[in-house]
């Protein structure tokens, strides 16, 4: 297998000094958001058997690192879509280095939807599909879309984000006024506008996106406005004006 993004460990006591800190310099930084998990290996070449067995995963802000028996992959954010592939299935995550490798990183139990506010599936003005703003022909979160346990943005070229999350209301306040409005407002008004802060489950998306904020007003105009933080806290992007889509399939 080529080395691009997996490394074999070997003993200490093999390896040639120049090897040694080569291999310090591979290894992954210990991190505290891992995951245990099962991973599946498998080599572009019919001749190599599938490896299956134990591994742990790890991600921050993006970037994956995954330990499995010997070998030592990294899966840094700013590659995806350049040197490698990664895709979200319905029991894990899927990483291809084209003509390479496939990694499958199973998570243990297929995990449970996360809890939700009362009345949020049935009665939610969020769910749906908007579409987003472009900047010089280019769509920045192209489509988004909210649904009871999962929310999806993006494109190939911006990143996509495919997560459950979890959801905290904010006080609906007169006046126009919300945390993080686009444009405050230049007079007093009587508007009101619905605000929800969705924090992505079980972590942050590959883009770095760790919580996305909607907002619309309650003047019946279904204009979606859309703000998103990193993992810290930190405002990503500011966005406006989303429209809402036809259903899928209509």
């Amino acid at each position: 297998m080529s080395r691009v993004g997996a490394e074999r460990i070997c003993p200490v006591r093999l390896l040639p000094l120049a090897l040694l800190l080569a291999a310090a310099v591979a290894a992954p930084p210990a991190q505290a958001d891992s995951t245990e998990a099962t991973c599946i290996l498998s080599r572009h070449d019919h001749t190599v058997p599938v490896e299956e067995g134990p591994c742990t995963f790890s991600q921050r802000q993006g970037n994956v690192n995954v330990r499995f028996g010997s070998w030592a992959f990294s899966f840094p954010s700013a590659e995806q879509g350049r040197t490698y592939q990664r895709r979200a299935t319905g029991t894990g995550l899927r990483f291809q280095r084209e003509g390479q490798y496939t990694l499958q990183v199973v998570w243990p139990t297929a995990p449970a939807a996360t809890p939700k506010p009362k009345g949020w599936e049935g009665d939610n003005f969020f769910l749906g599909r908007w579409q987003g703003q472009s900047t010089a022909g280019r769509a920045v979160i192209d489509v988004l879309t909210v649904e009871p346990n999962r929310i999806r943005w993006g494109n190939k070229a911006n990143g996509i984000c495919d997560s459950d999350y979890s959801v905290e209301n904010l006080p609906w306040g007169r006046n126009g006024r919300y945390p993080d409005q686009l444009v405050p407002p230049s007079q007093p008004t009587d508007l009101v506008f619905g605000v929800a802060r969705l924090t992505l489950r079980p972590g942050p998306c590959s883009t770095g996106d760790a919580v996305i904020q909607l907002a619309m007003p309650l003047d019946g105009s279904s204009a979606l406005e859309v703000v998103t933080y990193d993992a810290s806290g930190q405002v990503i992007g500011k966005f406006g004006a989303f429209e809402r889509l036809p259903a899928a399939g209509r």
